[in-house]
Formats: C-alpha cells, structure tokens, sequence
C-alpha cells in the first residue's frame, strides 16, 4: 500500500513539472505588449509560482503513517530531493523576476515612444488641416487685372500682346486665334510665349495678314475660368496693292451658251486679299453647279455653263486692297436662241413656282421680248418628274395670262415646271425649267409637334395622336375662291377639324346661285389638299360650292356653301412709256431715258428696242426687264444716228411700243477737262520766270485748247488772274 503510494505520488510530481514547464513556456511565447490605454493584470509583474503536488493535510499526516524501512529510504530521498528543487526554484524564480522588470521597463519605453509618435501625427494632422484652411482663405478665382489690347502694326513688324491674370491657385492659361488654340510648335520661328510673376505675353515676329485677327486669353482653375479679348489688325504696304488691270467689257452671249468673265491684276494677290466677289445686280454669286468662280493670284473669273435670259444683269466684281474696295462693272446682255419654229416667239422668263401643296402648285413667268412673225397669243405649261426626263403638258387650252394653277400632280413627288410662249407660227423655245419643288403638306409642321426628354432626347408627337379616333370625317369649313381670273376660280377651304388620323381626300360640288341642284365639279379626280382650280365656267354665271371630306370610313356632310364667285374680266395690258429720250454717253453708247405710265402697279419692267435711222430694223437691246426707267444702251456703232423705242411689261403681257426718240449720233459726250498737273519753274531771272506743266490726263472727250494761270503770294489766300488772253501752249513766260 505504502509503495503503491509512493509510486502514485512520483507519477503526480512528474506530471506537475511538465505541466508547470508548460505554462512557464506558454506565459513566455504569448505575452504582449500593452499600451498605454490598456491595464496590465497583477499576473503580468508578479509570476505566480504553483504549490507543491502533496497537499498540507498530507504533509502533516505523514509522520502518522505506519513506518517502514523502504518508506524512510524514500522520504529521505524525497527530503533532498525537496531541498534540491526549492533551491532550484528560487533560483529560477528571481531569474524570472529580472526578465520579468526587464521587459517591463522596455514596455513603459515603447508605450511612451508609441505615445509620442501619436503626439507627433495628430500634430502634423492639426497644422495640415491649419494650412489648408489658410491656402481655402487666400484662394481666389482667375482675374485679369490687366486685360488684352486692340494692336494695329505694318507687315514685317514685330509686336507683344500681354495681359496679367491672377488667381489661387496659379490659373492655366490658353491662347485661342479666331477661336483656334494657338500652337507654339507650328511656327516656334515667328511666335514666343513667355509666363512670368503673373504677366503673360505672346511675341509676334515678322508680322503678316496672316497673323491678323482676334486673339483669346482664357485663364482656368478649379474656381472658374476668365478670358479677355485683343484684335490685331496689320496693316499692308501700299506698294504690294494690287490694282485692276484689264476688265471684262459688256459682253454679248447667245442663249443656251456658256460664257466667262475675267479680270486681271496689276501684281499678285496677297494670300489674305484672295477674297474677289462677284455679284449680279447687286446680289452676291456664289459657286454652284451651273457656276464655277476662280480666284488666282494674277486675275480671277466667273463662268456659266448655259446662258439663261434671267442670267443678264450688271456683273460686278469686286476686290478689297489696303484701304479701299475696288469694283469693276459691265453690263452683260443675253439674247435669243434660235427659234424653235420659223417666226415662232422667243422664250419666257423668270417662272416661279408657289403656294405648293400636295398636289397643287400655282406658276407665274414674265413674258418674252419678242413676239415673232405674230404676237403672242398664250403659253403652254409643261412639268416633268425629276429623273424621268419626260415633259408633259399642264394645261389643253391656251393660258393667256402669265400665270396658271397646276393640279393632279402626286404628292411627295420632286417636279420641275418650264413654259413656251406661242403665236401663229407653233409653240416657241421653252423657258428655263425651274428648281425642283416637292409636293407636301404645307401645314404638316404645325402638325407635329418635338417634345424635348431627358439626355437630349426628342418625342415627336403629331396633333392626330392628340385627337383621338375619328371614324367618320367631319365636313371642311371657311370654301372660299382665292385666286379668280377670267378663265378659271382656284378655290380653297380649310380641312375639318379634328381631322383624324386616316388620309382626307375631298369632293367638290357646285350650284348655280338660286338654284338648288348640286354637281360634281371634281370629276374623276381625286383632290387631295384643300386647293382646287374650276375651268369650265360661264363668263357671267354666278357660282356656289362647297366640299365634302372622305376617308376610308365615308363621306362627310358638305360644308357650308361658298359666297358666289364668278370669273373675274380679262386684265388689259399695261400703257406704254412716253417721252423716250437718248443722251450722249461715249463713241459706242447712249443714255436711254423715258417716262412711265401714270398706271405702274403692275408693271414689271421695261423692254428696250434701237434701230438705225432710215432702216426700220428694230433689235431687242434687252432680254430682262429693266426696272428702272433709265438705262445705257451699249454696243451701237460710232458716228451712226440711232431711234429708239420702249415697251411695258406686266402678267398680262407687252404694251404696245412707245413713240420713237429723235436720232442721235453716237458720240462721246463733250465734259469739263481733269486739271493739269506737274507745274514746274523752268527757268529764273531777276525780272522774268518760265513755267511749265503737264496737260490733262482727261480732256473730256475733246482736245484741250487754252490755258489760264492763276497765282498768289506766299502765305497769301487770294489768287490773282496771270494772263487775260488764254495760252495755246504748256509754257508760259
């Protein structure tokens, strides 16, 4: 029992040792450091040193227990070794204790090392915060406190725009010419930019039109963006002004054909003066595809690639130099092709096309200068689908008045439109076709409506969306006639409202005033927009109409009925001009004047004719109305006496010709001679001088016979007559 004892108690005491070496172990490897917000236990600065394995009661009983040899061989054995592991143990102990303080003192030195560290960032911390709140107080959006300056300089100066901006932070700073930024590295030669304390500045060298224009300064920062304007203007020296050298004359083309106009230049143009401009009656060409204009540095030409009659006109050109613009003009006349048949009239002009819809589209033209073998007696309208190449004429009967209602076309279709006047001979040359029109609706705009969402998207919504379903149509209101002549009524009428989302066509009924019978007067044709031309009326007759709608759910009611309309009487043509006179101008032309007729309303110019006395061989001189009542007749032979004659022209057609002018000789008109120039001392003696001078450099279309001196004092305001009788000569003693 006492052995088994003993060898319980050995097993125990091991045990305790390798568990109390375990926890020594593990308190070493798993301390930590605290820091200075953290409570270090008691445990942490006093190690705790665990009891021996046998307990007290057992220490006390045991001098109790039954003796025995074996056993005190043991106790005295477990006496020294007891001995051994207390001495062991304190030493160890205070070993522990020395480690112990050690790693606490390196703890207090790391926890005020830690300590300070956080001191020290939220300091830092502090005073960034402090330095930014200043940099935000003396922060200031960009400024120019010195803006750009207007700078005029000659060709081949150098010149320095500058400008001061300020700001905080330091704004970038952009220059922009003509709204272009400028480029340092495009011409680094010519252009410096510098950026000092605030002032910048830009360095032009070798200024040229080229380095004229508008210059930008545009400063940006974070708190904004300022800019400031300058213009340079450099001025060109005068010797490299170009001037005209020759001109084009008035010029005479035949219709059908092309022809060119040129100019040239005394010396080369500059690369910034290349900007000629031509114009016709006052109106700026442009180029085109029937009109190709060219500008080289020596002279500059206009071309046409097929003469028309509204092509004639006075042609100008125009050209800017250093300090003036320069023109050129000359009257360019167009005259009649070949006729179509023998004595057949000439061609109309100046057809225009209006009031388009979806199938209706109302023309008007000017008529032609000559009749022909025999006047004129009405025009023929012919159209044409682009692309097809296909003439087609409009209308069966003759239309006297120089205008007609075109209808039946199809809508969404490109048309043109041409005219060919006719007389006894057959039908003559037709005019010049008209600029492609497209049949549409011409309210469909005000029938949509573009509803701008979100993103810079649009809604398109039309106003059928917006009334609903409509079954059957209402009837049109407000039939009424719009255009009345003395063979035809074009009559109109606006569409029912709501309208309805299905396509509207329309029936059109007429009545004899006082009578209650209705017909149809569009029959067999489908009117499609609320337009619609009635021929076959009696002159005399008063008429009533009225309109239904139809859409593919039937027909409307009709509408209320029109106010009586009846043709309107044949308009008379206009008086001729009086009073023709003719002025001596220069060796080949005159001034035609004359006076209009006291009822002008409707004139639309002038038609001009010339013919050798004693001959009776009238020439048309113009193939485009003149509108004003003067005019200068070129091309007429020198020394020859010429008659001439006038006609009115208006929609209804030509006047009958003016009364002849008296003859008058082509010759240049005799004016005041220019002032001589270049007077020069010839020779000085005590009592006498010689002087001398230059004639004339225009002497007024006659030579120049006598001079007359005339002289004053130095200083003196009073001139004084020289010689009573006139000097022959270009001296004088």
């Amino acid at each position: 029992m006492e052995t088994r004892t003993v060898m319980q108690r050995e097993r125990e005491e091991q045990s305790s040792k390798m568990s109390q070496s375990m926890q020594l172990s593990s308190q070493i490897q798993k301390k930590t450091f605290t820091s200075s917000d953290e409570d270090a236990s008691y445990s942490d600065f006093y190690p705790i040193i665990p009891a021996d394995l046998m307990s007290v009661k057992e220490l006390l009983d045991m001098d109790n227990l039954p003796r025995h040899r074996t056993w005190e061989i043991l106790k005295e054995t477990l006496a020294a070794n007891k001995g051994y592991r207390r001495d062991e143990w304190t030493m160890f102990g205070n070993e522990a204790e020395k480690v112990e303080l050690d790693v606490i003192r390196n703890q207090r030195v790391l926890r005020k090392r830690v300590d300070t560290m956080a001191l020290r960032k939220q300091a830092q911390n502090k005073a960034s915060a402090h330095l930014r709140y200043l940099e935000r107080l003396s922060q200031r959006a960009p400024d120019f406190a010195v803006p750009l300056r207007a700078h005029t300089v000659w060709e081949g100066m150098t010149v320095t725009l500058s400008c001061i901006v300020q700001g905080c932070p330091p704004p970038k700073v952009t220059w922009f010419k003509d709204g272009w930024p400028l480029r340092m590295s495009d011409q680094p030669w010519n252009y410096s930019l510098q950026q000092k304390f605030g002032v910048n500045s830009l360095e032009i060298r070798r200024c040229s039109p080229d380095d004229a224009g508008k210059y930008k300064v545009v400063a940006k920062s974070p708190l904004g963006e300022a800019m400031t304007f300058g213009t340079l203007v450099v001025n060109l020296k005068y010797e490299n002004a170009a001037q005209f050298g020759s001109t084009f004359p008035p010029t005479w083309v035949r219709e059908a054909e092309s022809f060119t106009l040129q100019c040239t230049f005394t010396s080369a143009l500059l690369p910034s003066l290349q900007d000629a401009t031509w114009f016709r009656d006052g109106i700026q060409l442009h180029p085109s595809n029937t009109v190709d204009i060219k500008t080289a540095d020596d002279n500059a030409s206009i071309t046409f690639k097929a003469a028309h009659k509204e092509l004639e006109g006075v042609y100008t050109i125009q050209l800017r130099t250093c300090d003036e613009i320069q023109e050129h003009s000359a009257f360019v006349y167009i005259e009649d092709a070949s006729a179509a048949v023998l004595g057949g009239p000439a061609s109309p002009l100046a057809v225009q096309v209006s009031d388009v819809n979806k199938d209706y589209v109302f023309l008007t033209w000017q008529p032609p200068s000559a009749d022909g073998a025999s006047p004129v007696e009405g025009y023929y309208v012919e159209r044409c689908v682009v692309g097809e190449g296909e003439w087609v004429r409009c209308n069966v009967n003759i239309q006297k008045m120089c205008y007609y209602p075109v209808s039946g076309l199809k809508e969404g279709t490109l048309y043109q439109f041409r005219v060919r006047a006719v007389n006894q001979a057959g039908a003559g040359r037709p005019s010049k076709a008209t600029e492609p029109v497209l049949t549409a609706d011409p309210l469909q705009h005000t029938r949509t409506t573009v509803v701008k969402v979100d993103r810079g998207r649009t809604i398109t919504v039309t106003k059928d969306e917006l009334e609903g379903e409509v079954k059957a149509p209402f009837p049109p209101t407000n039939v009424h006639a719009c255009e009345v002549s003395d063979t035809y009524v074009v009559l109109s009428w606006s569409e029912p409202e709501p309208r309805g989302k299905e396509p509207l066509t329309f029936y059109v009924e007429r009545s004899l005033a006082g009578k209650s019978s209705w017909e149809m007067a569009s029959l067999e044709m489908e009117v499609n927009s609320p337009r619609f031309p009635v021929f076959d009326l009696i002159q005399g007759q008063q008429y009533l109409f009225r309109v239904r709608s139809i859409n593919r759910h039937g027909v409307s009611d009709p509408s209320e009925p029109s106010a009586p309309v009846s043709l309107g009487t044949q308009e008379a043509v206009p008086a001729a001009p009086h009073s023709v006179m003719a002025v001596r101008d220069t060796d080949t032309s005159v001034l035609l004047q004359w006076k209009e007729p006291e009822e002008k309303d409707d004139i639309l110019g002038y038609y001009l004719y010339c013919s050798e006395r004693g001959k009776q061989d009238w020439k048309t001189i113009n193939n485009k109305p003149v509108t004003k009542n003067r005019f200068t007749v070129h091309g007429l032979k020198n020394r020859q006496e010429y008659m001439f004659r006038v006609k009115s022209v208006s929609r209804a057609g030509n006047s009958s010709y003016s009364d002849e002018s008296p003859p008058i000789l082509v010759k240049a008109a005799i004016s005041v001679p220019s002032a001589p120039s270049a007077i020069a001392l010839l020779l000085c003696t005590g009592s006498e001088m010689v002087l001398g001078w230059r004639a004339p450099a225009r002497h007024g279309g006659d030579p120049v016979l006598e001079y007359y001196l005339d002289q004053r004092e130095k200083g003196g305001k009073t001139w004084r007559e020289v010689n009573v009788k006139p000097a022959k000569k270009r001296q004088f003693k």
